[in-house]
């Protein structure tokens, strides 16, 4: 029974009425045949949508047709708790698409009883209950014969010849799109996808929890979420390199991506973790709040006021040699990334290339990335503010470059032997400990060209973490003389120097102390829930966090 084939323009159902604050909910029950053809999935619409408007997860087919089919067809006592629906316009211009009356009966009004008004060409879109959604509809396509159950299904004793009423909570927002409220707003559809999203995030953060990537596509208030998908969204960044489509935390060896979104959330925390109070851990949730919040933090930068976030992020993702050679070589190797959500197909030659490629330099891991950026933005946030300027950002990328055509990033060099790269045939990544930090504060030494500390950095690495670590100070010494950046020449007048100095030497003592204590956690990369929300969290634990995860490195999965 689609609705689209039906006459009139509305149809009614009748339902229990109710509001949540802003909310108004309608719980009412359809047919089967009613729900599996008129309820969509945002996916089937979302696709030209930009980042800002997706309101769904990507949905795990094989769960839905497997795990609870089964579920549905092998009898017993079953039962689904409600889908909850949000009714979506075609455009900003239809701004009236439902009503309600109260129900009477013998002329007195039947408290919370009512007829809900839909009209038919409105969108009803599942943003809750996704996978029993698709499950209903595979049972409804073995029931009507459109696709039939296996023999296996079959000798499981897999049943499709009962149906089921299916209970919908179909869900408004305020008086937006109700019949004679047209004048209430000029942009119905759009403020509906964004309480809509809110909406998802809510429910899908106190049940089951959303994969990170999922929650950065989502996740509106939080400026870790907003910057990295603003890159995208812009094209700042170019998505077929920025993997955002996968509910993994880990890049598999063999993908063609160079790195993903939630590492790309992590540059935005290091850069930004200064200013806890004031950006990571504020909640941006009204419009004018947010675009301030981009001016400051994404467009500019409160210590790189003539870089800025977002110049910064574009230049190591794109203007650093060793990444424009990933995107060559992945060009050279014939490889077609399609848009996400589509995954790429790739050949086992491909596949192979694509691993090799990988294990060639540190910096083709999301660790060795991590390495490299959070060395680069503790030099720009220690360096004096008059050489925050885009020509250092020059300055340092012919530093990289040096480092690069000279194999210094090479995985199999002895420098990273023991205390970031296992020394076995396979040269896995070591992603637990505190060896990366100390690889972060080498690499800052050396574009820094100081000696402050090289000792000191050299005795702890070798008692915290292997005595076999190859550095000693002459070799650092020739390091940082090969490598060191040359910072372009400035003019400032007086004044400007003692200001610049000033502020510096405080908010250098600052940066020092936070960095040194990224490198007391003993164990840098534990495994841990990301969004475990028990009552002993503070208010703040909506807040994004650190996947250390990320940085394990995973081979492909055998079919």
């Amino acid at each position: 029974m689609e609705l689209d084939n039906q006459s009139p323009e509305t149809i009614e159902y009748k339902a229990i009425s109710g509001t949540f604050g802003e909310v108004r909910y309608f719980i009412s029950t359809l047919d089967q045949s009613d729900a599996v053809e008129n309820i969509q999935f945002a996916d089937e619409i979302q696709n030209s949508w930009n980042f800002s408007e997706r309101v769904q997860r990507k949905l795990d087919e094989n769960r839905a047709n497997v795990e609870i089919f089964s579920y549905l067809a092998q009898g017993g006592i079953r039962f689904f708790n409600s889908i909850v629906v949000v009714l979506l316009p075609n455009s900003n211009n239809q701004r009236e698409f439902w009503d309600f009356e109260e129900v009477k009966s013998q002329g007195k009004v039947v408290e919370k009883w009512v007829n809900l008004k839909l009209y038919k060409n409105v969108a009803r879109i599942v943003i809750d209950g996704q996978h029993r959604l698709l499950s209903l509809k595979r049972y409804w396509d073995a029931h009507t014969g459109k696709e039939p159950l296996s023999p296996q299904q079959i000798n499981d004793n897999f049943n499709c010849l009962e149906i089921f009423d299916i209970p919908v909570v179909y869900l408004v927002f305020g008086d937006l799109g109700r019949v004679g409220h047209a004048d209430l707003s000029e942009t119905v559809r759009d403020e509906i996808i964004k309480a809509t999203r809110n909406i998802f995030t809510v429910i899908n953060k106190t049940a089951k929890s959303i994969d990170k990537q999922t929650q950065l596509l989502l996740d509106d208030s939080k400026i870790s979420a907003l910057i990295p998908r603003k890159l995208l969204e812009e094209k700042v960044l170019e998505e077929k390199f920025i993997r955002w489509s996968s509910t993994s935390p880990q890049l598999n060896q063999s993908e063609p991506y160079l790195t993903h979104l939630d590492f790309v959330s992590q540059c935005t925390i290091e850069l930004l973790k200064d200013y806890q109070k004031e950006a990571l851990k504020k909640s941006f949730n009204a419009p004018i709040e947010r675009n301030k919040a981009l001016d400051d933090y994404y467009e500019s930068h409160p210590k790189l006021l003539k870089i800025g976030t977002k110049a910064l992020l574009k230049w190591f993702f794109t203007e650093l040699q060793p990444f424009k050679d990933w995107r060559t070589q992945i060009d050279h190797l014939g490889i077609n990334i399609p848009i996400q959500p589509k995954q790429p197909r790739l050949t086992t030659s491909q596949k192979t290339s694509i691993k090799t490629l990988r294990y060639s330099s540190i910096l083709y891991t999301i660790l060795g990335q991590k390495i490299l950026f959070f060395a680069i933005s503790r030099f720009l946030l220690r360096i004096s503010a008059e050489y925050r300027i885009p020509e250092t950002l020059n300055a340092i990328s012919d530093s990289i470059t040096k480092m690069d055509e000279s194999n210094f990033f090479n995985r199999d060099q002895p420098h990273w032997s023991y205390i970031l790269v296992e020394s076995n045939v396979k040269l896995n990544m070591i992603n637990k400990g505190s060896g990366s930090e100390r690889c972060i504060e080498l690499i800052k030494m050396i574009l820094l060209d100081s000696s402050e500390g090289v000792r000191d950095l050299i005795k702890r690495t070798k008692d915290e973490i292997s005595n076999q670590v190859n550095w000693n100070e002459n070799l650092i010494s020739t390091w940082r003389k090969e490598y060191h950046v040359i910072l372009p020449k400035v003019e400032l007048i007086n004044e400007q120097i003692k200001e610049s100095s000033e502020s510096d030497e405080l908010f250098a003592e600052v940066r020092d102390s936070l960095d040194s204590s990224d490198e007391d956690d003993e164990v840098f990369f534990e495994e841990r829930d990301l969004f475990d929300f028990s009552d002993e969290d503070d208010e703040e634990s909506d807040e994004i966090e650190d996947d250390e995860d990320i940085f394990q490195e995973t081979e492909e999965e055998q079919d």
